[in-house]
């Protein structure tokens, strides 16, 4: 039997290039939340079926999601996102200091069609305030997520938040007769107003919303995209979730977050959403799938017993935002190719192989990342290795090297030697890679 050198289709599979662009991501999402006083956390991979059964929905618990029973009978599932476990965990925790504002960075698991921005196994960025009721925890989360567009180099004109309220949506599909089930196909068919042509939408809306009156209150309310436009303003003005989007987009725009839009279309596609929702998305063309989605769950921790605890939260997929940073050209040249390793060693031969373990071990020591060669070829060769793996220094041990302890810094970009004592190699590290940001 010949095994496939394919892995499982959508499952993650990074080389270290790859993974070196990943990491470039992680740390600005880290550094983004981090300067907001965000906390990392993690939770299990593997949760109980219920979990996200009572409150992710069945369509993502059971039709995407890979779920099994175990060998002792009990039907699990490999989480398809966090919020769930978030909510088990806090409320687990007991006492804590509110408000919780916790990071996470979760490889998810859910069975769809691998396709351009979503597979089958993908890391997260997971943010989230807990124990806040008012706006504010949505407009610092609004924030946090500029901070990181903008980190990543990202213009406004390339990105949007379009945010909505879900609890509005709620108050005005429910005031129509409405059941709690008609809500749920509703919100499902409002979710696929941007992936189709609008002829091809209202040809849903009305085959799925049989009312007609009904299905026009559908397709008035996804189309808005002023808070103050008066069809919403006739429909629900003076409604508390009317009153509270107005205050937010007010919140937004004082706080100068241009980025944000309404857009009535975002309802997400969670049950457990209660309040503002919101998606970054690419104005391009090129990226259709959102970037990042979140909003309100106000009745998630509750569900376990206990207190009940607000909570406001997004979850990014890193995939989708490094497609959109590579539409854009926006991933720094060299990351993908820059060798984590400071210095190659050369070792001319065997007699010095001692003196250049113990060189590479003080330097190592000294904070510089040292690669020594281990394969015994030729000093042709081992440049080569060298160069192959862009690695910025060589220096070669010989005879000479090891006799006086000193040592000779190829730089292998400019082609440049430097002769210097094994303290000075930290400075001319730094002092070369000042060099080359300034080029």
């Amino acid at each position: 039997m010949t095994l496939s050198k394919k892995p499982l289709k959508g499952m993650r599979e990074l080389t270290p290039a790859e993974k070196r662009v990943e990491d470039y991501i992680v740390g600005k999402l880290r550094e983004a939340g981090a300067v907001y006083g965000f906390e990392e956390y993690e939770t299990p991979v593997l949760e109980p079926l219920e979990l996200f059964l009572a409150k992710s929905g069945n369509e993502l618990a059971v039709k995407q999601s890979y779920n099994f029973p175990d060998k002792g009978g009990r039907k699990l599932i490999m989480r398809p996102e966090l919020t769930p476990s978030l909510a088990r965990m806090v409320a687990a925790a007991g006492e804590l200091i509110y408000p919780v504002k916790w990071m996470s960075f979760p490889v998810c698991y859910r069975y769809e069609r691998p396709q351009r921005g979503r597979v089958r196994e993908f890391m997260q960025f997971n943010l989230d305030i807990l124990g806040v009721s008012g706006l504010d925890a949505e407009l610092e989360v609004f924030l946090v997520l500029r901070r990181i567009m903008n980190s990543l180099g990202a213009s406004p004109g390339q990105y949007i938040i379009r945010y909505s309220s879900r609890r509005l949506a709620s108050e005005i599909l429910s005031s129509c007769g409405m059941t709690e089930e008609e809500m749920a196909q509703a919100y499902a068919v409002i979710d696929k107003k941007d992936k189709l042509k609008p002829d091809e939408w209202e040809e849903l809306v009305r085959e799925t919303v049989k009312n007609e009156r009904n299905a026009d209150t559908v397709m008035k309310f996804a189309s808005c995209s002023d808070p103050d436009s008066s069809w919403l303003r006739e429909t629900a003005g003076g409604s508390e979730a009317y009153d509270e989007l107005v205050k937010f987009s007010g919140m937004l725009k004082y706080a100068g977050i241009t980025e944000a839009q309404f857009d009535a279309g975002v309802v997400r596609g969670l049950d457990y959403y209660t309040g503002i929702v919101f998606e970054v998305s690419d104005t391009g063309s090129k990226n259709r799938r959102a970037i990042c989605g979140g909003g309100r769950y106000d009745n998630l921790v509750g569900m376990f017993g206990g207190q009940k605890v607000t909570g406001v939260g997004f979850g990014l997929g890193l995939l989708t935002l490094e497609l959109f940073l590579k539409t854009y050209d926006l991933i720094p040249g060299g990351i993908s190719g820059k060798h984590p390793v400071d210095i190659f060693l050369a070792v001319y031969s065997d007699e010095e192989r001692t003196f250049a373990v113990n060189l590479a071990e003080k330097l190592r020591n000294a904070g510089v990342s040292v690669e020594i060669d281990i394969t015994g070829k030729n000093l042709s060769k081992q440049f080569k290795i060298a160069d192959r793996k862009l690695i910025g220094y060589v220096a070669v041990i010989g005879p000479v090297e090891a006799a006086s302890g000193r040592i000779t810094l190829k730089n292998m970009i400019s082609g440049t030697e430097t002769e210097c004592e094994v303290s000075e190699v930290p400075g001319i590290l730094i002092e070369g890679n000042l060099c080359e940001e300034a080029n």
